[in-house]
């Protein structure tokens, strides 16, 4: 029961914040509010805030409620320490692809998030960057934490990375079949990694290194097309 509930629990999850980013509403209060040009950096912010929100404050409460340690999730610290070989290799290779997947012109249609023109300013730089490690941490405390762990205890391993790298994948499908195909074996070796050392912290590392590269690659070229 508890792998169903806590499958259940990421779905509507997911739903709930899907149903949120994609408001027609809310994005016209944030327009409203700030402007258009502004709204463009403000919604990102919000997204990912909520995505925070989903995907990290809901899972914990969740697990309070079900008498769950932070050990118990994946989020403690007395486990295994980060495979740092994992986390050096994984992180450059996703420096490496991101450095020349950022210039592709299908990339850089969706990245970075905020659609302002560059340079940016170094506010601006530290606030997507701080949204974007809080997203990911989040993220990270849903899927290899509360829905991998709560999985494998009572399936085993292997099911338990079968599911979460489905939904896993699932996920990305808006961002097109590349990221998404991407995702299949990336979460395996994550979910792999995180199940090893007992907590996230591999994971959520070798994350934060893919999400912040694509970001910084997307401006870098993005600024070196606007000047080219």
């Amino acid at each position: 029961m508890q792998a169903a509930y806590s499958i259940s629990a990421v779905t509507l999850a997911l739903m709930a914040y899907y149903f949120t980013i994609h408001s027609e509403p809310l994005h016209f209060y944030f327009t409203k509010k700030h402007g258009e040009e502004k709204a463009k950096v403000s919604w990102v912010f919000f997204q990912r805030m909520a995505g925070v929100f989903y995907f990290g404050i809901v899972p914990l409460l969740i697990a309070v409620s079900q008498n769950l340690g932070f050990e118990q999730i994946g989020l403690g610290i007395k486990n295994k320490a980060p495979f740092w070989g994992w986390v050096i290799g994984l992180s450059l290779l996703c420096v490496f692809i991101n450095y020349f997947a950022a210039q592709k012109d299908d990339h850089l249609e969706i990245y970075p998030q905020v659609r302002r023109p560059v340079p940016w300013s170094r506010s601006l730089t530290f606030s997507s960057s701080l949204t974007l490690v809080l997203y990911t941490l989040a993220y990270e405390t849903m899927f290899r934490g509360y829905l991998l762990f709560t999985c494998a205890g009572e399936m085993g391993a292997a099911p338990a990375i079968a599911v979460n790298t489905s939904i896993y994948a699932l996920v990305h499908l808006p961002k097109g079949w590349k990221e998404t195909v991407g995702a299949i074996p990336m979460g395996i070796v994550l979910c792999w990694l995180t199940l090893k050392t007992g907590n996230i912290w591999t994971a959520v590392a070798v994350h934060v290194a893919l999400a912040l590269s694509s970001e910084w690659f997307s401006l870098f070229f993005h600024g070196k097309k606007m000047n080219g």
